[in-house]
């Protein structure tokens, strides 16, 4: 720490030679010098007159070096709850919808890892609002934080009791032909009747200030599918490697490896995370097989069936939304494959959001 000191010139020279002083000025039998610890130490044990004059620097110094480390300690802590705000513990949804993964990944994608807890920074009001317009079928979605917990509330369909407080403008047509079975107009003028037959692009709820329904209808869908008689595949074995990943300045080494395979499934989960200077990883290898399978016209017609129905329930955009029936019309083999083509009854949502400008 430096001192800035005022004392009399003359007992200055007298003690000069026994103290490190710096910045000296002289005015008339006045002088003022700057000094470090060592030397004010010693100037504080003669018997000359001294003043210490503060400067703005030196109490700031002064201050910080007597409560430095009691002002870390709240400053610290103050960061702590700070962070805690955004610290997230896990997802809750008031009920189970095929949208609940979609929107769970869309917050998940938004966590920032620090250490081993996700923080999340999103605006709930303006995510909330950008669900209600993605998922216009439904009647209510609400995003919120409490506690650290992020509840995810999906209005039912046939709940009477919602708000509508997202406006969307625009109109609700159909994506594909279909014979309306029910429909449920949250805002908006319906335009469609039970057992109404519309066309593609047909106008289904006319928006006014918003518009926001559901419009549930029986369609049929023609569909070709192609399955190869013979399909390389990697199944899952038994033989599991797990080790942890370390990276330290983006070098990574590998702690705890016993086993390599040559193919293999790679599962990774973050342990610890120090703004990516320094992270650790949970690694879980699981090594694979190639196999061939082989299908005949049978198991073909049925892997072909398989694939219209996972394709359909990773499509769907609620849970009223179903496969009738599946029926084959048309069979063609070839050296290499099957070819089927199938009368797909569905019953789906048919709405799309058609946007005024």
């Amino acid at each position: 720490m430096i001192y800035k000191i005022k004392m009399n010139k003359d007992d200055y020279f007298k003690i000069s030679n026994k103290i490190i002083s710096s910045n000296l000025v002289i005015n008339d039998d006045e002088v003022t010098f700057e000094i470090e610890g060592g030397s004010y130490n010693i100037l504080k044990r003669t018997s000359y007159e001294f003043k210490v004059i503060e400067s703005l620097k030196s109490k700031v110094l002064r201050f910080f070096s007597r409560y430095g480390l009691l002002i870390t300690g709240v400053l610290f802590l103050l960061s702590i709850l700070y962070m805690n705000i955004y610290r997230v513990k896990k997802i809750e949804f008031n009920r189970e919808t095929p949208i609940n993964k979609e929107i769970e990944y869309r917050i998940e994608s938004s966590y920032k890892k620090l250490l081993c807890f996700d923080f999340c920074s999103l605006n709930y009001k303006e995510f909330s609002k950008d669900m209600q317009k993605r998922y216009f079928e439904y009647p209510f979605i609400n995003v919120s934080c409490k506690n650290n917990v992020i509840s995810v509330y999906i209005a039912n369909v046939d709940e009477a009791n919602y708000t509508i407080d997202t406006p969307v403008v625009g109109d609700i047509v159909a994506k594909k032909d279909g014979v309306v079975d029910v429909f449920y107009v949250y805002s908006g003028k319906s335009m469609v009747a039970k057992n109404k037959y519309v066309r593609q692009g047909d106008l289904l709820i006319e928006g006014n200030s918003t518009v926001r329904g559901l419009v549930m209808a029986t369609t049929y869908d023609k569909m070709e599918i192609e399955v190869l008689k013979e399909i390389k595949l990697e199944e899952l074995t038994d033989s599991k490697s797990n080790y942890y990943d370390v990276s330290l300045f983006n070098m990574n080494f590998s702690v705890g490896k016993k086993e390599s395979f040559d193919l293999y499934n790679k599962e990774e989960s973050q342990v610890f995370n120090l703004f990516d200077f320094f992270s650790l990883k949970k690694i879980a290898e699981t090594k694979k097989n190639a196999i061939i399978k082989t299908y005949s016209k049978d198991t073909a017609l049925e892997e072909a069936k398989k694939r219209i129905t996972e394709d359909f329930n990773a499509h769907m955009s609620n849970s009223l939304e179903k496969i009738i029936a599946i029926t084959n019309i048309k069979t063609e083999e070839t050296e290499d494959s099957y070819k089927f083509t199938f009368i797909v009854k569905k019953y789906e949502s048919i709405g799309a959001l058609s946007l005024k400008e």
